[in-house]
C-alpha cells in the first residue's frame, strides 16, 4: 500500500478537519510552483477562452470570491488585476507551502480543507472557482467537498470547476495507453476517482446545485494543431512532477524505464494525426433564497 506524504498530512491537521487524509500526488516546491503557474494561464487561455470568470456571475463591489485548491494563488492574483479593489478574494488550500508572499490587500490565503470549511462562511461567496482536484480527493471526499462549497456559496451564486482524469477518449497508441493506465493505477491505489470528469455533473446535482452544465474542451496532442506544443508541455510536466508516486505503483522497474516510457509516448504523439485530451468545465448555481444552508 502506498504511503501518503506525511508533510501533507501535517498541513491537513492545521485545517481543523481530523478526518481529512491527504492523498495528493504532486509535490509542493519551487519547480511545481512554476509548473502550476504556467498550467493555470494556459488553461485559462485554451480551455476558458481567456476568461478567468466563465459563469453568468455579475461581480459587484462588496462581493467575495473563493478559490478552492488555490495552490500558488495565480488565478486569484490574475483576477485581482481585473476586478475593482472592493471585491474580496480568498484562496484556500490544504497546504500553505505554495502560497505567494506578496499580494494585494483585498486578497487573503488560508490553509483549509475543502471538506470542512469554517462555519462562519455559510452563504458568504458570490463565486467559487476550483480546478483540478482530480489528484487530491477520494470518492468519499468529493460529496463532502461539494456539500461544503454549496454551503458557503450565496443563494444565486455560481461555481465553476475544471477537471480531467486518466480516461482519454482517443489514444495515440500503446505507448500513451501504458502511461495513462499507470496513471489510473496510481489513482486506484490512492483511492482517487479515475472518472471524476464523467460523474461530477451528477455529484453537483446531488449536492443541491441547479443549472448544472458541462462543457467538454478537447485540446490536441497531435503536431501541427494550435496549442499543441504548450498542451504537450503541460501533460508531460504533470507526469514528471508525479514521477515518484508513479514509481511507487510498481508499473515501472526504474526511473530510467519511466523516463523512456514518457519519451516513447511523446514520440508516438508526434506520429499521430488525431489525438486529443479532453478537459471538462462545469458551471452550477446555488438555488435562490435557500433556507437552512
Amino acid at each position: 500500500m502506498l504511503e501518503v506524504d506525511t508533510s501533507s498530512n501535517r498541513e491537513a491537521k492545521k485545517t481543523g478537519d481530523p478526518n481529512f487524509h491527504s492523498v495528493y500526488i504532486l509535490p509542493a516546491n519551487e519547480p511545481e510552483r512554476e509548473r502550476l503557474n504556467q498550467q493555470s494561464r494556459f488553461m485559462t487561455k485554451a480551455v476558458f477562452g481567456g476568461k478567468l470568470i466563465s459563469t453568468q456571475t455579475n461581480i459587484s463591489p462588496g462581493d467575495e470570491i473563493l478559490e478552492s485548491a488555490t495552490g500558488t494563488g495565480i488565478w486569484l492574483l490574475d483576477l485581482a488585476r481585473e476586478l475593482p479593489t472592493p471585491v474580496a478574494l480568498t484562496g484556500i488550500d490544504i497546504s500553505s507551502r505554495l502560497f505567494p508572499t506578496n499580494y494585494p490587500s483585498n486578497v487573503t490565503f488560508s490553509s483549509q480543507s475543502v471538506t470542512n470549511l469554517p462555519e462562519s462562511w455559510s452563504n458568504k461567496f458570490s463565486l467559487i472557482n476550483q480546478r483540478l482536484l482530480t489528484g487530491a480527493l477520494t470518492k468519499e471526499q468529493w460529496p463532502n467537498a461539494l456539500n461544503e462549497l454549496y454551503r458557503v456559496l450565496q443563494p444565486g451564486g455560481w461555481i465553476q470547476l475544471m477537471e480531467t482524469g486518466p480516461t482519454p477518449k482517443v489514444y495515440s497508441g500503446p505507448k500513451m495507453r501504458r502511461m495513462v493506465d499507470s496513471w489510473a493505477s496510481l489513482y486506484r491505489l490512492r483511492g482517487l476517482v479515475t472518472d471524476i470528469q464523467d460523474i461530477l455533473e451528477q455529484l453537483l446535482s446531488e449536492a443541491g446545485f441547479v443549472e448544472v452544465k458541462k462543457q467538454t474542451v478537447p485540446l490536441p496532442l497531435s503536431p501541427g494543431r494550435e496549442d499543441y506544443e504548450e498542451h504537450k508541455k503541460n501533460i508531460v510536466g504533470f507526469f514528471l512532477a508525479a514521477k515518484q508516486p508513479f514509481l511507487m505503483t510498481g508499473q515501472f522497474e526504474s526511473e530510467g524505464e519511466f523516463d523512456e516510457a514518457l519519451k516513447e509516448m511523446q514520440d508516438e504523439w508526434n506520429l499521430s494525426s488525431q489525438c486529443w485530451w479532453e478537459w471538462a468545465v462545469f458551471h452550477a448555481k446555488k438555488k435562490e433564497n435557500t433556507e437552512g444552508m
